[in-house]
């Protein structure tokens, strides 16, 4: 206390003989405050006296507001008289010396704090001076020598203006890079052996680069701030655009080494056991979340260490998106190599069903957590390999990404569950590497097509009834008969088709197939009119704020192709008596990519998906949103956000041309091959599996890729034999409900009842008895396996029927959107 006492005293003494000292002008004011803290070094020669109990704090706060004053008197780029002394008289240099010894003791902190206040403080640019970097290089390597040091917030502070300077003036990194000191070797007998020099290029880019090295040693500080600060002084080092530091940082530091070792040490700390909810609720976030032991014990074990590994990797992600593409590159295959390969995958692959569950699910976390380009690359390659070429039926490959998708058909539940949960993760991402080598590279040849006579029968029946239906009239029930007939010749058209493929691919009696037809053919005609009142009502929805002028002008405009169609039909149709072969290449009746005409019958493949199941097995007309038009506004922004994503990817317009010698038998690919199976068993599944499965076809539907939408969403496509699609996988389980609950009286109220139970209410009242939209609303898988609800017999069927029933409408509207996005995309 008194020696804090006398050291006030003495600071107020020399600050009134200043006062009464004669005015001085400004060099020499700081000259004479320099001459006092060189002259307390003369004359207190071997006193070991703290640096509070002496002047020479006060004296360089004044050296330090002299220059402040003289830098706001000149223009940038001159310098004063002042500062012109401080960089002829090499006074950093000095206080480098001063502070490297640390006399008297905490002179370090002081020697600190001045270079921090005269880089931040003096606008004249100083770092590219010799004598300001030169000092500042050495005080750079002097920082971070000893771990929990009493100069860790002075040193942490120094460094992060050093950065900042840098980031302002990146051409100034170069000062700070050096050249290594050749090892002297020498031989045996006492002679030196020669010293081999490698190219000048080479040693570049082999520089030290100490800044970096400090920052990592002080990244490792038990105090929380330090290592934070320091973390953002290695973000703005590693965003430096200059080539040969990103060079250097990679190559002569251990900053790939060191970050992809912390990633290690906190994923072995990871709880082996650990619920599902708790993992995908835990928030964490780099520098703003610190889990105390207090809070672990309280919350579940193991939150603390999840918490430090996602919080980390958040880091590393974060760091990847705005470094030097050098840097981010390194990094990412740094943590691929050293990280993943040798810890992860040993874990994704094991047999343990529990080990298995948990490890899948903390990769699932990682990639919500990725986004940077690099970071997803290397975790996309990891799980899924490098493979962009079609796959071959029965050519199995032992690789993670086999693995993954066998899982999805095994036994455990949970397992799967949890493996299509990853899968539908990695759909989420815009990586284009995802749907290439997951399902693009099997169909974008379009091997499934089928242009023979099936195809050509459909399209002439199309265009002659086409033709009819434009007969101008002003009776509109005349109009909407004449739709409806249409609607049911192509319908017909195509179930002969699709007949003809499952018949080859699965033999059926023509006894069970003929009542099923027979039925839907005496189904009234009022509920087809309902459909079709729907579609056209949906249709005058305003998606993108279109008015009414507009819906307007484009039934003129059917209206005045319908007519050129009846004029040109039999050029179209036939040349001397004869099918026309090269009009039928040039129309497909896909709504996406298509020509005008083609793209105006859009209601009839939304018809088709919502006619697949019966009005009586429907549980949604209770309520005034059971339509498909709920799902459009979810699923314009989802498309939107889609298409936004691979703008840069290359997706074709157009199909391609098909190749003269196709391969006889197609092949979908493993991945699809096992969507369509688990669609297929949909009455035999959890709702659970089912809306997971749903979920994974809808982001497909989403893409706009001409080949994958044709496969995904036309149900009149001609398809080879053999080869299944996602509308004949739709047929098949409509089938199936119709053939097992035709002759149930009160399934209505059975749905409905069902249908309350998964919203979570069974009063009569609730308003929104409907599922909420999929797109938009889809329940957490997670959250529905620990649902409690009481179940009732067969009560998982009856949840399928409900699944499809809202995945009809689903993807009718995103069928819609699609079609009304490129109708828009033609106007512009």
């Amino acid at each position: 206390m008194k020696k804090k006492m006398f050291s006030r005293f003495t600071s107020i003494l020399q600050h009134a003989v200043d006062a009464l000292a004669p005015q001085l002008s400004l060099q020499e004011e700081f000259v004479f405050h320099w001459k006092a803290v060189t002259s307390f070094f003369i004359d207190n020669k071997g006193e070991k006296q703290p640096i509070d109990q002496t002047s020479i704090p006060s004296h360089l706060e004044q050296m330090l507001v002299i220059l402040q004053q003289e830098d706001m008197q000149c223009e940038r780029g001159m310098y004063g008289p002042c500062l012109e002394y401080l960089l002829q008289h090499k006074l950093l240099e000095t206080l480098y010396s001063l502070g490297r010894s640390d006399y008297p003791p905490g002179m370090k902190q002081i020697v600190l704090s001045f270079f921090t206040k005269l880089l931040s403080r003096i606008k004249q640019p100083l770092l590219a001076h010799v004598s300001v970097y030169r000092a500042v290089q050495r005080l750079i390597k002097t920082c971070g020598e000893v771990k929990a040091g009493p100069t860790e917030i002075e040193e942490i502070q120094f460094l992060c203006t050093v950065c900042a300077k840098i980031k302002a003036d990146p051409y100034i990194v170069n000062f700070f890079l050096e050249m290594p000191k050749p090892p002297q070797n020498t031989s045996a007998s006492g002679t030196s052996t020669p010293i081999v020099h490698e190219p000048a290029s080479e040693n570049k880019l082999k520089q030290q680069f100490h800044l970096v090295t400090t920052l990592l040693n002080l990244s490792h500080s038990e105090d929380s701030r330090v290592a934070v600060k320091a973390c953002e002084g290695l973000i703005l080092c590693s965003s430096l655009p200059d080539p040969i530091a990103a060079h250097c940082m990679v190559n002569s530091t251990n900053f790939c080494q060191d970050f992809t070792q912390r990633l290690i040490e906190t994923y072995k700390k990871l709880p082996s056991d650990v619920n599902p909810m708790d993992l995908e609720n835990v928030q964490a976030k780099w520098g703003m979340e610190v889990v105390t032991k207090r809070e672990d014990d309280t919350t579940f074990a193991g939150k603390r260490h999840l918490v430090s590994f996602l919080s980390w990797l958040d880091y590393c992600d974060q760091l990847s998106a705005i470094a030097n593409p050098i840097v981010a590159e390194a990094l990412a295959r740094t943590i691929h190599q050293t990280f993943l390969t040798p810890y992860v995958l040993p874990d994704m692959l094991q047999i343990c069903e529990s080990g298995c569950i948990t490890t899948t699910a903390y990769m699932t976390r990682c990639l919500r957590t990725v986004c940077s380009e690099r970071m997803l690359s290397e975790l996309v390659l990891f799980l899924l390999g490098d493979d962009r070429h079609p796959e071959v039926h029965g050519e199995t490959k032992e690789s993670l990404r086999s693995r993954l998708i066998d899982r999805c058909n095994g036994v455990s539940e949970e397992v799967c569950l949890v493996t299509l949960q990853l899968f539908d993760t990695l759909l989420q991402k815009d990586d284009e590497h995802i749907l290439q080598n997951l399902v693009l590279r099997n169909i974008e040849q379009r091997d499934y097509f089928d242009s023979k006579a099936t195809r050509k029968t459909s399209i002439v029946d199309k265009h002659v009834e086409k033709a009819d239906a434009c007969i101008p009239s002003d009776n509109h029930a005349a109009d909407k008969n004449c739709g409806l007939e249409n609607d049911s010749t192509v319908k017909e058209s195509h179930n002969e088709a699709e007949s003809q493929s499952e018949s080859e691919a699965k033999p059926q009696s023509e006894s069970e197939a003929k009542p099923e037809t027979e039925s839907e053919a005496e189904s009234p005609n009022l509920k087809v009119e309902k459909v079709d009142d729907k579609v056209t009502k949906t249709e005058e929805l305003e998606i993108n704020g279109s008015s009414e002028n507009s819906a307007e002008s484009e039934c003129d405009t059917k209206k005045k192709m319908c007519q050129n169609e009846k004029e040109q039909s039999g050029n179209t149709l036939k040349v001397d008596g004869k099918i026309n072969d090269d009009k039928f290449e040039e129309v497909s009746l896909s709504p996406f990519s298509t020509p005008l005409h083609v793209k105006t019958e859009v209601h009839k493949i939304v018809n088709s998906f919502l006619t697949l199941l019966p009005e009586e097995l429907k549980s949604s007309y209770q309520t005034a949103d059971g339509g498909y038009d709920m799902y459009l506004k979810d699923a314009h922004k989802l498309y939107a956000a889609v298409v936004e994503s691979c703008k840069s990817w290359g997706y074709p317009l157009e199909f391609p041309k098909l190749k003269t010698s196709s391969p006889d038998q197609f092949y979908e690919g493993s991945f699809l091959h096992m969507i369509l199976d688990k669609l297929s068993h949909l009455l035999d599944q959890s709702y659970p599996i089912n809306l997971q499965v749903t979920s994974v076809i809808s982001k497909l539907a989403l893409v706009p890729h001409p080949c994958l939408h044709e496969f995904l969403l036309d149900p009149y496509l001609p398809l080879k034999p053999g080869v299944r699609n996602l509308f004949s996988i739709f047929q098949k389980v409509s089938n199936e409900i119709k053939s097992q609950y035709a002759s149930e009286s009160d399934l209505s109220q059975k749905l409905i009842k069902v249908r309350r139970k998964l919203m979570g209410s069974s009063s009569s009242m609730q308003r929104f008895l409907g599922l909420l939209p999929f797109l938009s609303t889809r329940l957490s898988v997670r959250e529905l396996v620990h649902r409690p609800y009481t179940r009732l017999d067969d009560e998982s069927r009856l949840e399928a029927i409900i699944v499809f029933e809202e995945f009809c409408k689903e993807l009718s509207a995103i069928v819609f959107v699609k079609h009304h996005a490129a109708v828009t995309e033609d106007r512009q």
